[in-house]
């Protein structure tokens, strides 16, 4: 029988008026800790991760900050689907991330940030209304590479009667160019690699699946897929468990996969049999998880009212969960590699 654990920690640090906070990041070198706001467009960090109240720091990300001339129109909002730090042991200077139309380069002196590559710039996809979208989840690939999947924006909402908009793009920002890996997809979320970095994961959230494909030089073989997890036979009395952000521990290829409207973060093992489920307060809904110092579980939750703020109690917090529920022992290292460029 899986172990399931009631988790009763109080949140590590809580923003009130969160919407959706999600890719929570730890960075090794630099002893940081980075999320994102996505409804809101922030990027968050904290600098002392056992002081965070101390040493949390948010930026909003926005037209005005913008270098040089915005290249679209101010009337829609910026949203900020996924953060990647470029760590280094003297702190981090500058992030890019995933931003509603492209991927963004942050100077954190400055607070000034510009796009450096446009989904519109893709040449092998066509008839999208990049108005409509915006960035979800991503991660840095073994070659430096960014994977970063794009869905429906707030004010169009998914809908599974209609065909799918989403995608999953490749971002290589040393060239500056961006290729379509897959298409039509609702929600793709979380992306991952196994120990041997011969593997690469893709949570599809409103399949609730976690697929697994052939990953070599630096290409996934797509039309390779398998299912890796099925979330709906080990949440049987959830109508929709919905496979949110993950992370990967390359120690001993272990997942920690929080599932969406489920209150539950579960532990895979590399063989895909559920090891081990963390069960949190009722109110928050799980969104991405990762692990830092000694261990611990950083897990991030969003509002239940993401769209209006409106919700009360934790939903939007941050938990922070003992290394006892991790099965890997030894010296964590980053949750993301630092991107090429």
């Amino acid at each position: 029988m899986v172990e399931s654990t009631k988790i009763t920690a109080q949140p590590y640090i809580h923003n009130h008026g969160a919407r959706l906070s999600e890719g929570v990041t730890y960075l090794k070198a630099s002893q940081t800790l980075f999320w994102v706001d996505i409804f809101l467009g922030e990027i968050h960090f904290v600098t002392n991760i056992d002081d965070p109240k101390a040493s949390h720091n948010v930026i909003k990300i926005n037209a005005n900050n913008y270098i040089g001339a915005y290249p679209h129109s101010s009337e829609l909002p910026e949203r900020v689907g996924a953060v990647f730090p470029v760590d280094s042991p003297s702190g981090v200077k500058e992030a890019f991330f995933a931003g509603k139309y492209g991927i963004g380069r942050l100077s954190l002196e400055s607070c000034k940030w510009n796009y450096e590559v446009l989904f519109s710039s893709c040449h092998n996809v066509s008839g999208k209304d990049w108005d409509r979208l915006r960035s979800n989840d991503g991660n840095v690939a073994p070659n430096g590479d960014i994977y970063i999947g794009v869905m429906n924006d707030f004010q169009i909402g998914v809908d599974t009667k209609k065909e799918a908009e989403g995608c999953l793009f490749r971002v290589n920002l040393k060239q500056k160019h961006i290729e379509l890996v897959l298409d039509n997809l609702y929600i793709p979320n979380s992306i991952n690699w196994n120990t041997a970095n011969d593997t690469m994961y893709l949570n599809d959230t409103l399949k609730f699946k976690t697929w697994q494909m052939p990953y070599e030089d630096g290409v996934p073989r797509v039309a390779e897929k398998t299912v890796f997890v099925d979330f709906v036979p080990v949440n049987e009395s959830f109508e929709l468990p919905q496979p949110d952000g993950s992370v990967v521990d390359p120690r001993d290829g272990f997942s920690y996969c929080c599932v969406f409207s489920t209150h539950k973060v579960q532990i895979f093992n590399p063989e895909a049999q559920l090891h081990r489920e963390l069960v949190f307060p009722e109110t928050p809904n799980m969104t991405c998880c990762c692990i830092g110092p000694g261990g611990d579980i950083f897990v991030t939750t969003a509002s239940l009212d993401v769209e209006h703020g409106k919700s009360t109690g934790p939903s939007g917090a941050l938990y922070r969960v003992s290394g006892d529920f991790v099965t890997a022992k030894g010296d964590v290292p980053s949750s993301k590699r630092n991107p090429e460029y």
